[in-house]
């Protein structure tokens, strides 16, 4: 049997054809039949078995990312995929299909001549199946209505499949006014009936397929009310999964006395489910990127209004991000506007409905960050006089932003990690675990590589963090937008200082600001303009209102020439007073930064940050 892969990876896009009854999947230089390009990781990482109906998987342990398929995460025993599934490996993407091998003259498949097979209830050949499938897939494709799609897969599966009953929940979602659930019955019968509750929000919470073949012979499943009230014999629930997030719950069962789902109706239900999932996903991504429009139009989100080509990547990927639970990694310089991005993604989901909880990990001590962010009991340390929920917690059911995940603490960032793999967390105190449904969002201006390859952040935190990355241009790469951004900072302006109507900015003024070096990128932007828009008192914005108070003179030193202060705007000698001022304080404190920071005036982390903005400090340190 010939396994056929279409790897995806840093690398770009191939294909390539395994003859063996068993073989690995590994790291370039491993040595392994196939080899990925996964940078940071090293030696085997999945094998690999055809098989007759699919093949066999397993993962190596202590991988530092997640194995994943269209059921849920692979683990180091082996499971069964189908024919054509797709495994995320991390940042790669590894597609598999088995291939007979062609002997002699080829003759076309007669599913007609085909006998039953294991497995297969009676009446229903392989051809049967096999016909039902491609009708199902031929349908979708030209439907674009939900619930025609879900009564094309509804019927389907009772036609190739042993189930008598059929179900599909679909998760709320703005915009939508159909149905949230279809029921169909073996005689065509679409009135609703009672399915198993505890099934479906298995299947759910835990986004893997649930199987109880014979519910009678289940220690558990038996004693399920709706099992007994229903009569229900044997049942499956498995997720509609799409874009990174559920998007439903796909329920087949048996009423009649002796009815049993079987693993090959396993094997059937994942297929066809993948096929409605992915179908319902291209739906609802092609549904918002019309409701986005361009960038340029009005109903587009403000964050994603640019006149700068720099920004045209960005925009398609928030847009392309937005509908899907993945997690990402916002990258830019401080100040480029990332928790305003963060908003974007969380307000153009699905989770709009939900709280955005946002945390500054470089602005909580490194002792209180466990209990912000799990929460603790009361008593669990000195000054909780009682319980609070954790911004997980608070976030049940809408996005936590992490801003600057770089600077959190060795310690937390194994929690984190293992908070991101299950979703659950537990108090401090306590030993009670709490399920919660968030989507991540992170965001850095640290170079996590050069960090990871110094041991500073753990390797398979940064793989989890960045299944996929998002980077904002500086303010300097975007000039075409400083208009823009300048004319809505002044209506904010206008806002808060109860002005008739927004000041106009002066040609002299503007042409200043694209002089600028913009190094606070835009909140520095932002804070010079609505500074400006005081001192101005309602009248047009000049070159003068930019930098009111006079910067301090630049006293000569023997570090080299003076500068020309005729040649240089106020803020040019604003900017040369504070390099000055961060040498004196580093040099009074022998480089310690804790107490430059003090001499300075400033917290550390902003201390830390103009250094390095100066050139005075690697930032790898």
């Amino acid at each position: 049997m010939l396994t056929h892969l279409e790897l995806t990876d840093r690398s770009g896009y191939r294909e390539t054809t395994v003859d063996r009854e068993s073989f690995w999947i590994g790291t370039l230089g491993s040595g392994c039949e196939v080899e990925l390009d996964l940078p940071g990781c090293h030696g085997r990482i999945l094998q690999v078995r055809p098989t007759a109906v699919g093949v066999e998987i397993r993962a190596v342990e202590g991988l530092p990312f997640p194995v994943r398929s269209v059921t849920g995460a692979v683990g180091t025993r082996f499971e069964t995929l189908l024919d054509g599934d797709v495994l995320n490996l991390g940042p790669a993407m590894v597609k598999l299909r088995t291939v007979a091998p062609v002997s002699g003259d080829a003759e076309a498949l007669d599913p007609s001549k085909l006998a039953p097979g294991p497995g297969d209830f009676a009446g229903s050949p392989v051809g049967a199946w096999y016909q039902t499938f491609m009708e199902i897939a031929d349908t979708l494709e030209g439907l674009n209505e939900a619930s025609r799609m879900i009564h094309t897969v509804m019927d389907g599966v009772i036609r190739s499949t042993g189930a008598d009953r059929v179900m599909v929940q679909l998760e709320h979602d703005r915009g939508v006014g159909e149905p949230s659930m279809f029921h169909l019955s073996g005689d065509g019968d679409h009135t609703p009936f009672r399915v198993s509750e505890t099934l479906v929000t298995q299947a759910r919470s835990k986004r893997k397929v649930v199987h109880v073949p014979v519910a009678s012979q289940d220690p558990v499943a038996s004693q399920f009310r709706s099992v007994r009230r229903e009569g229900i014999s044997s049942g499956i629930a498995l997720p509609l999964t799409a874009l990174g997030k559920t998007m439903g719950v796909l329920y087949a069962d048996c009423v009649r006395q002796g009815g049993v789902l079987t693993a090959t109706d396993v094997q059937r239900l994942a297929f066809i489910g993948r096929l409605l999932a992915s179908a319902l996903g291209n739906r609802v991504l092609v549904s918002s990127l019309v409701r986005g429009g361009s960038s340029s139009e009005p109903s587009a989100h403000p964050a994603l209004q640019t006149a700068s080509p720099a920004c045209a990547e960005m925009v398609e990927r928030v847009k392309l991000y937005a509908p899907a639970d993945y997690t990402v990694l916002i990258r830019g310089e401080t100040g480029s506007g990332k928790e305003v991005i963060a908003r974007c993604l969380h307000e153009m989901s699905r989770r709009h409905l939900g709280p955005f909880v946002a945390v500054n990990c470089a602005a909580i001590p490194d002792q209180l960050m466990e209990s912000i962010l799990f929460g603790h009991e009361k008593g669990a340390f000195t000054g909780a006089t009682e319980a609070r929920h954790g911004h997980f917690v608070e976030a049940d059911g809408g996005t936590l932003f992490l801003d600057e995940i770089g600077d959190m603490a060795a310690d937390l960032q194994a929690k984190i990690l293992r908070t991101l793999q299950d979703r659950i967390v537990m108090p401090v105190g306590s030993r009670r675990k709490v399920s919660v449904d968030v989507r991540i969002l992170a965001a850095t201006h640290q170079d996590l590589e050069s960090m990871v390859e110094s041991g500073r952040f753990r390797e398979d935190l940064y793989y989890r963090l960045r299944e996929l990355e998002i980077r904002i241009p500086s303010l300097h790469e975007r000039p075409e937008d400083i208009l823009t951004l300048a004319n809505r900072f002044l209506a904010e302006a206008a806002r808060e200082l109860g002005l008739d109507a927004v000041p106009e900015l002066a040609a002299a003024t503007l042409d200043h600001l694209h002089r600028m070096t913009w190094r606070g990128n835009i909140r520095e932007l932002r804070h010079v303009i609505k500074g400006a828009a005081l001192r101005a008192a309602g009248g047009p914005i000049l070159v003068a209102h930019l930098d009111a108070a006079p910067a301090k003179s630049e006293r000569p030193t023997d570090r080299g020439p003076a500068l020309d202060e005729s040649a240089l705007t106020w803020k040019e000698r604003l900017e040369a007073t504070e390099r000055e001022a961060l040498e004196q304080t580093l040099r009074e404190a022998d480089g310690n930064l804790t107490r430059g920071a003090e001499l300075f005036g400033v917290p550390r982390t902003t201390y830390r940050e103009k250094l390095v903005k100066n050139g005075l400090l690697d930032k790898r340190q």
